[in-house]
């Protein structure tokens, strides 16, 4: 039956796989061509003045925003950039976005607004990637504005852009729309990781999980999926010490390879093999190293994404390569390779969605340059998680068959208890592990007349008869041990434990009830009697659990001599 359902699991998966490429493929469509639509939308109340800025007061030398490094003074570490304020009929806002840097807006030389500058040992200096959001009054109008951009790094580029002028409401509105889906990709990603965490910690679930493979892939996916929101720029609207969201953005760059790493391992046993075991040990103490220093507070933490980039790279290249390594392998053996063939669909999406989004970012300038990165996180999660659960029923298939080998290999066929072959393993696995057991009791079973009622009324009755013993063997004694159906009419039941005669005391009453109500309700011409016997074993279980059973044997035909003599269970 379970076979049956995961087997009943794969189309379904494999459709909902489909739908969702087809999505993100619209998804991609759509976000290719709506920069040129919002363009033409919402400009009544605001301009874009991105291109308005120059290098003196006069407007004689325009200024590239994109190339704002070349004309930093690297001396002062500071850069002004002026725009000539259009007439004023009433207040408007001044919107831009930064990143890494710090800025202050001045009106005719008053400032008007400046970044909170943080002094904190445990957050980076860095104001983070966010909206600058700047009242300017009618007073100004036509007066000449000035911005200064002072750097926080030496490494990193100097970003301002995205500079708009006029209704605050609107601009934003604007912002909000050209990232809806962004915004939408990047919460469908969290979900998505979510849910697989969900499903592969469900005590429902789990016990079909031979691997977590699909917890770490969810847990990629979900540390992914907020990278992906707080780089749309959106929880700066809900977030206001966005010192928080620049930390929590770091160490997600920092740790997003490690469980792409272990949900790998899961998979293949990756660590198996040193230069994969090597990268793990790298990541894992290149992840403590980095959270060391931010607890410290002495070096930022940005210096120290450099050298995770590098490490994520070197990640993904292994792993793809790894992939490919076994998909050949597999092929050539004649092996299913759904797996990997997903695996490796979901690392080549990656790869191109980079490569389209790394080509667009150099022909426009946009707010969010992870627009398709993000797409191909989800497509690459969506791909291994599927993976992960094909490869778990296929498993599941597997053990289930094991498991019926098994089932067949030790238990009786008609009474369902434990068979010989089981009952023998178990005596010696006490006489291997004497040790791990403090007492052993042995109840020894015999149905009496068995051969008479085979003899007289057909062996369909004596089948009955055993069924009906067996029955109330393991409903008096099976609570407290192991029943075995150890001979034709014979059957035997091992107690462990520290109360073992104690035990024995309470099944040997429910049992004599069970055979009383038997008789009772006459289920056969007969009366049914089970003879039994009780011997126990203590301290030196080694020595004595072949003198217990035996002794058991012994006491068990001195009760079926006395049940055959005067007929009472």
């Amino acid at each position: 039956m379970q076979t049956d359902r995961a087997n009943g699991k794969k189309p379904i998966e494999l459709l909902y796989s489909l739908g969702l490429m087809g999505m993100l493929l619209i998804l991609v469509i759509i976000n290719t061509n709506k920069n040129e639509q919002n363009a033409a939308e919402y400009t009544e109340s605001y301009r874009n003045i991105s291109n308005a800025f120059t290098l003196d007061r006069e407007g004689t030398q325009p200024v590239d925003l994109k190339q704002l490094g070349i004309y930093m003074n690297p001396q002062k570490g500071m850069l002004s950039i002026y725009y000539q304020l259009p007439e004023l009929k009433e207040n408007v806002s001044l919107v831009y976005r930064s990143k890494d840097v710090y800025t202050r807006v001045l009106a005719e030389d008053k400032q008007i607004y400046e970044t909170t500058v943080y002094e904190s040992r445990f957050y980076n200096r860095s104001p983070g990637n966010l909206w600058n959001m700047v009242t300017i009054a009618a007073e100004y109008s036509s007066k000449c504005l000035e911005i200064q951009i002072m750097m926080v790094y030496d490494t990193s580029a100097i970003t301002v852009d995205s500079l708009y002028l006029g209704d605050k409401g609107d601009i934003l509105l604007q912002f909000l729309r050209s990232n809806l889906v962004e915004v939408f990709v990047s919460f469908l990603l969290m979900i998505v990781g979510f849910s697989m965490i969900v499903l592969d910690l469900l005590p429902a679930y789990a016990y079909e999980q031979k691997s977590h493979g699909l917890l770490w892939i969810g847990m990629f996916a979900l540390l992914t999926g907020i990278w992906s929101m707080i780089e749309t720029n959106t929880m700066q609207f809900f977030v206001r010490d966005m010192r928080i969201l620049q930390l929590i953005d770091n160490m997600v760059m920092i740790v997003d390879s490690m469980p792409l790493l272990l949900y790998l391992n899961c998979e293949y046993q990756i660590f198996k093999h040193l230069g994969m075991r090597i990268l793990g040990y790298v990541e894992g103490l290149y992840i403590l190293c980095c959270v060391g220093i931010q607890l410290y507070g002495k070096i930022d933490l940005h210096y120290m994404i450099h050298g995770a980039m590098l490490i994520m790279i070197v990640s993904d290249i292994l792993i793809f390569g790894w992939i490919i390594n076994t998909l050949r392998r597999l092929r050539k053996e004649r092996k299913p390779v759904l797996n990997c063939a997903l695996q490796m669909t979901g690392m080549c999406s990656l790869w191109v969605f980079g490569i389209i989004e790394l080509m667009r970012s150099l022909q426009v300038d946009r707010i969010d340059r992870a627009g398709l990165v993000r797409m191909g996180m989800l497509t690459m999660s969506l791909c291994f998680g599927i993976s992960s659960q094909i490869r778990t029923h296929r498993l599941l298939e597997q053990g289930l068959k094991y498991d019926l080998i098994s089932h067949l290999a030790y238990s009786d066929g008609l009474t369902g208890l434990g068979n010989r072959t089981a009952y023998l393993e178990q005596l010696q696995e006490y006489e291997e592990n004497a040790a791990s057991f403090s007492q052993v009791g042995v109840v020894y079973l015999d149905v009496n007349n068995l051969k008479k009622v085979n003899d007289t009324q057909g062996h369909e009755f004596g089948d009955q008869l055993i069924r009906l013993a067996a029955h109330i063997i393991e409903e008096s004694f099976g609570r407290f041990g192991k029943a075995y159906r150890i001979g034709g009419d014979e059957f035997c039941v091992l107690i462990t434990g520290y109360d073992t005669q104690e035990q024995y005391e309470k099944g040997l009453a429910l049992f004599q009830q069970l055979v009383a109500e038997a008789n009772r309700e006459k289920h056969f011409s007969f009366e049914v009697q089970i003879a039994q016997g009780f011997a126990l074993c203590t301290e030196a279980v080694q020595q004595q659990i072949d003198e217990a059973v035996a002794a058991a044997d012994s006491a068990m035909y001195q009760n079926k001599v006395f049940l055959k003599q005067y007929g009472k269970s």
